[in-house]
């Protein structure tokens, strides 16, 4: 069951999807996000699906079966050919959401779908255009979105964003070199972001976050870096330089007075190696770090790629001591069937839901549910994105445990964090009760 009810429609033609997406662009509202998708597939039934027209009927049914959860009511796609859809997403909040329904899409074609008694395996690439931008009309944005496809086909690369959306001619053309030096030179930053649990208004533990070098001549934004080592195959390099950071720069706040667990980011190309928990494992060992001082954050479209191997690597991880969590819980696979599954600690609602709860029932229903739902489970809910006080109001109405965003605080370094939790816990213990 998902927690978002997708009602996407399947277009009958291009024509049709071409004016929608004309209608889409005309009247797409300040601040919110128009993408358009271009999925192509490259297939190893190419030769049976040849055979018999109905298996390419058979074979888009069953794909369309795959993909349409992980949409929204308000999205709509149309196949063009055997081997192409088209995706349109209006009304994003951000730019960042397009990318996390691309993960989406790769995640559910990377299992093979079994038809005719033979598994059908996928290689796609995806190409992603985004309005609002000045002269674009459907045309002009269905290019933009086949060029970037192409561009990730020529390249090797699962999908790719329309040079213009991205900025990306800012951006030098040997990035993902320039990134992979980055990561060997081990200069990349991380710093760290609170969460605070609602109830004792104290500091429980914190994210670590990466950030690009500040002295570096040339400055790479941080969306543009994960994408970048997503798409080049830099994440275990990254993951493991960032892991390594965390344990050298914390290693010392016992002695300072800071017991608290730091959270790393986990992502699902790791999750499916079959020895991350022996070089987890290692990696503590040689920091001789104790158990339980560093948490793994999860997404939650990582999880179900491969349901089996997934619970087999996170139930070892937990056995060496790993605390668990579902990061950016809510955001279209939520499944209530898996959670009993996973040997998870804690899940973190999305600050797409917290962002508007004060103003949209329907986004402060949904966090609702997800705080219900992880409470009979028996896991906590760190909400992420609080920024107003009306919003930690709300939380805390909803018995939501922990909090993270503005609010409190931005991330900062490890030596600012030190400087940060001692104040924060003194100006708490000097309020009246």
């Amino acid at each position: 069951m998902n927690l978002t009810t997708s009602g996407a429609q399947r277009l009958n033609s291009c024509a049709e999807f071409s004016i929608q997406l004309q209608q889409q662009i005309n009247t797409c509202e300040a601040g919110t996000t128009l993408a358009v998708l271009i999925l192509q597939l490259q297939r190893s039934d190419r030769i049976t699906a040849l055979i018999s027209a109905s298996y390419a009927q058979e074979m888009q049914a069953r794909l369309w079966d795959r993909i349409q959860p992980g949409l929204r009511p308000q999205d709509s796609a149309v196949f063009v050919g055997d081997n192409e859809c088209w995706l349109m997403l209006p009304g994003l909040a951000a730019q960042e959401l397009a990318l996390l329904a691309v993960h989406r899409i790769l995640g559910v074609l990377e299992a093979p779908l079994m038809l005719d008694s033979h598994s059908v395996h996928f290689n796609p690439s995806i190409g992603v255009a985004l309005a609002p931008m000045e002269g674009m009309n459907a045309a002009t944005m269905l290019r933009m979105a086949d060029q970037a496809q192409k561009g990730a086909l020529l390249e090797h690369q699962r999908y790719a964003l329309a040079e213009r959306d991205v900025k990306s001619s800012l951006m030098p053309d040997n990035l993902p070199k320039l990134i992979a030096d980055v990561i060997e030179a081990n200069e990349l930053r991380v710093v760290y972001q609170p969460k605070v649990d609602i109830r004792s208004n104290r500091m429980v533990s914190v994210e670590a976050l990466v950030r690009w070098p500040s002295d570096h001549p040339q400055f790479v934004p941080v969306n543009v870096l994960i994408d970048t080592v997503e798409r080049c195959g830099l994440v275990e390099a990254l993951t493991l330089q960032v892991l390594s950071t965390v344990l050298r720069e914390t290693s010392g706040w016992k002695t300072a007075g800071l017991d608290v667990t730091v959270w790393v980011n986990l992502s699902a190309r790791l999750l499916s190696q079959p020895d991350l928990p022996r070089t987890l494992a290692h990696k503590m060992e040689v920091w001789f770090a104790e158990p339980g001082s560093i948490g793994l954050e999860i997404t939650e479209s990582a999880l179900i790629r491969d349901l089996d191997k997934t619970v087999e690597v996170l139930s070892e991880l937990k056995r060496l001591g790993f605390p668990l969590a579902i990061d950016d819980f809510g955001t279209g696979y939520s499944s209530f069937a898996y959670l009993r599954r996973f040997p998870i600690d804690e899940l973190k609602i999305d600050r797409v839901f917290v962002d508007n709860m004060t103003e949209s029932l329907q986004d402060k229903q949904i966090v609702q549910s997800i705080i219900d739902l992880a409470h009979n489970f028996g896991l906590p809910v760190v909400a992420e994105g609080v920024e107003r006080l009306e919003t930690l109001q709300a939380l805390a109405a909803m018995e939501c445990e922990q909090i993270q965003g503005y609010y409190f605080a931005k991330p900062m370094p490890a030596q600012e964090l030190l400087i940060w939790c001692a104040d924060f816990h003194r100006n708490v213990s000097a309020q009246p009760d």
